[in-house]
């Protein structure tokens, strides 16, 4: 028993009995006998003190014990391939009605039309109080974590009941395709994909791609040299058109196939035009130019020009989505009009005419103290927060030898971050050598030394390549040509999505202050391969959003559209989800692995009843544990005072008391 309020809070609730009984039958007059006067004051101190010991709310302690029955998880695969093989009429509830009464049941399915998780129904109930597992399944799967690597962390049994047929058959396939899903326009992208043939010992076939018009883009001949043929096949196709491009590899089918679903595969690959051309303006020859252009060229992605001042032309050039001022402006070339409206890499160099350079307001200001100049090399800054550099690659900048700087003193505005400071000696100067800013529309970026050649090749020597500072390079160009000017509508959409999947888009639309308005209606025009059809978003907290009804298989485009001409167009691709049928050949060996390695067994549906012993043998669990009840709510103590006081209450009616 247990109380919260200390010792003798008990007296009190004696004395208070105590009290009530001896005014009732001592003080006050009554014609009791002698005896009956002392049991039923007797009974009211009992009775009073009981109630007022319960209103101090005592706790009565016990030890239960709780008996349950066997928690036991009938799992059954509908996967397609369960349903196109020979046990496909299987039902669990079959057993379910054999083990009730026995054992608590919980059905589960499991498995689709396009794939079939094994793995996941073995680890969604790893971790409960399960008796034992029984999994119903083809052993066919095609997603997910392999289900042998997780029954060794099963504590409970796995018996596992074989459906499907393990006759191989007379088939060939494409599996395990692996192409970049993101190519660069003209560029050409490499494709692998597994060739398996089973039964087709000296047949030949041929492999052949072709685009979303149909044409032939790819082909080469096969032979299949065994019953159990196996290769890989790679070859490169031709990104020649931007946009998601849709492509189809076909293995010719040969006489006696019995499957020809696995013979076709389709797969999407988003072909980007983001080649950023950038130009490198500079005051005259010099060897951080070539520098410049050999490490932004080793990205894919850039192409750059060297432009001398000389020639630059005074407006800007809408080709170009950069501009590196090398040594500019210079006292030869006051003016930099020509990079007007681009953002701007500024290398502030021993030619840079710093009086011009500080009439720019660019965020950063040089007040020149002579016409010396300084051998610095860099000290990483920490706080910069504009992007990030990996640690490898700040230790080896840090090392480089000094680079040469006008020697001076800088002012930074405020939204100027520093990335690199300058070292001059062991003294960091705290003068910003590589800095940036974020602000605005045009960001700007600034390197106030020059001698990159000499980081370059210092680079090699240590590490035997320029990445170090070539990702220092690429780093700043892709922070600084990065345009913070958005489209006023804008829609989001996955580039791909599998069959059966809920297609939603969003759309965000901004008014002419860029804020966010989702007033005017958007309309969205979708096509596909046979389908043309017209949708309105309907409005989502400050944007809107569009569920589109299932799609079949295939390429679609999309143009969103407000009243008042703003537009965004963009496309996706629903891909088939057809797993479940390029594999029918059903795999026991791994359900006998998953049995095995849980403690449990493999039966087969023709034997059942010897499953349903084993699972009728689980013992029942007991539970013992301690509860705690409020002796207020215990029904026979409340039956106890209400005798003890009707008692009492008879015997005063009985001597004519009441």
């Amino acid at each position: 028993m247990i109380i919260d309020y200390p010792w003798y809070s008990v007296l009190l609730c004696l004395l208070a009995g105590a009290a009530y009984a001896g005014v009732l039958y001592f003080v006050g007059r009554n014609r009791f006998p002698r005896g009956w006067w002392w049991g039923l004051s007797a009974l009211r101190f009992v009775a009073v003190s009981g109630i007022a010991f319960l209103l101090l709310a005592p706790l009565s302690k016990q030890k239960v014990t709780e008996r349950q029955l066997p928690h036991v998880i009938l799992a059954q695969d509908v996967s397609q391939s369960v349903a196109l093989g020979c046990d496909s009429s299987f039902q669990m509830e079959t057993l379910a009605k054999e083990l009730e009464g026995r054992c608590r049941i919980t059905l589960e399915t499991f498995g689709t039309s396009g794939s079939t998780d094994i793995g996941a129904v073995l680890e969604k109930y790893r971790n409960d109080d399960v008796a034992a597992l029984v999994l119903a399944s083809d052993g066919i799967h095609n997603r997910g974590t392999n289900p042998v690597s997780v029954a060794e962390r099963i504590p409970f049994p796995v018996y596992c009941i074989a459906l499907g047929d393990t006759t191989p058959q007379h088939d060939a396939d494409l599996r395990e395709l692996r192409c970049n899903r993101i190519a660069m326009l003209n560029n050409q992208f490499p494709v692998e994909v597994t060739v398996k043939a089973t039964l087709l010992d000296n047949r030949s076939s041929s492999l052949t791609v072709t685009d979303a018009e149909g044409r032939q883009v790819h082909s080469q001949p096969l032979h299949y040299d065994g019953n159990d043929f196996s290769t890989l096949i790679s070859f490169n196709l031709t990104a020649n058109k931007s946009g998601l491009q849709r492509y189809t590899l076909h293995l010719k089918p040969v006489d006696g196939e019995s499957n020809l679903d696995n013979n076709t595969l389709v797969f999407y690959v988003d072909v980007v035009d983001t080649r950023q051309h950038i130009a490198i303006y500079a005051n005259a020859p010099h060897p951080d130019l070539a520098a410049l252009k050999q490490a932004l060229e080793d990205n894919p992605i850039y192409e750059a020009r060297i432009i001398m001042a000389d020639e630059a032309r005074q407006s800007k050039d809408s080709n170009y989505s950069l501009a590196i001022l090398h040594n500019l402006p210079s006292q030869r070339h006051p003016s930099v009009a020509f990079a007007d409206g681009l953002p701007k890499i500024y290398i502030i160099g021993l030619q840079t005419d710093l009086a011009r350079f500080n009439t720019l307001h660019s965020g950063l200001e040089i007040v020149a103290r002579s016409s010396r100049t300084n051998e610095v090399t860099a000290i990483h800054q920490p706080s910069f927060s504009l992007f990030s550099l990996e640690p490898d690659d700040v230790a080896a900048i840090e090392a480089l030898p000094p680079l040469s700087a006008p020697f001076g003193e800088a002012k930074t505005a405020s939204d100027v971050q520093t990335l690199f400071s300058a070292r001059l000696g062991n003294i960091d100067t705290r003068q910003p050598l590589v800095a940036a800013s974020a602000q605005g529309e045009l960001r700007r970026t600034f390197l106030w030394g020059e001698g990159l050649w000499h980081w370059r090749l210092a680079d090699y020597q240590t590490h035997q390549s320029h990445q170090h500072v070539d990702r220092l390079i690429s780093q700043l160009v892709a922070f600084t040509a990065l345009q913070t000017h958005r489209d006023r509508l804008q829609v989001v959409a996955e580039r791909t999505y599998s069959a059966g999947e809920a297609v939603v888009l969003h759309a965000e639309l901004y008014n002419e202050s860029y804020q966010l308005d989702n007033t005017p209606e958007v309309n969205l025009h979708l096509t596909g391969d046979s389908l043309k059809a017209d949708y309105t978003f309907r409005r989502a907290g400050q944007g809107y959003a569009l569920t589109l009804p299932e799609l079949k298989a295939g390429l679609y485009r999309y143009q969103a559209s407000t009243a008042d001409g703003l537009s965004a167009d963009g496309s996706f691709a629903i891909e088939e989800q057809n797993t479940e049928r390029k594999c029918l050949v059903s795999d026991h060996s791994m359900l006998r692995t998953v049995s095995t390695l849980t403690g449990g067994e493999m039966h087969y549906p023709s034997d059942l009843s010897l499953l349903t012993s084993h699972l009728s043998g689980l013992k029942p669990t007991l539970y013992t544990h301690t509860r705690y009840t409020e002796m207020l709510r215990m029904p026979l103590v409340l039956i106890l005072i209400i005798l003890l006081l009707a008692t009492e209450w008879i015997s005063r009616k009985y001597h004519g008391e009441i």
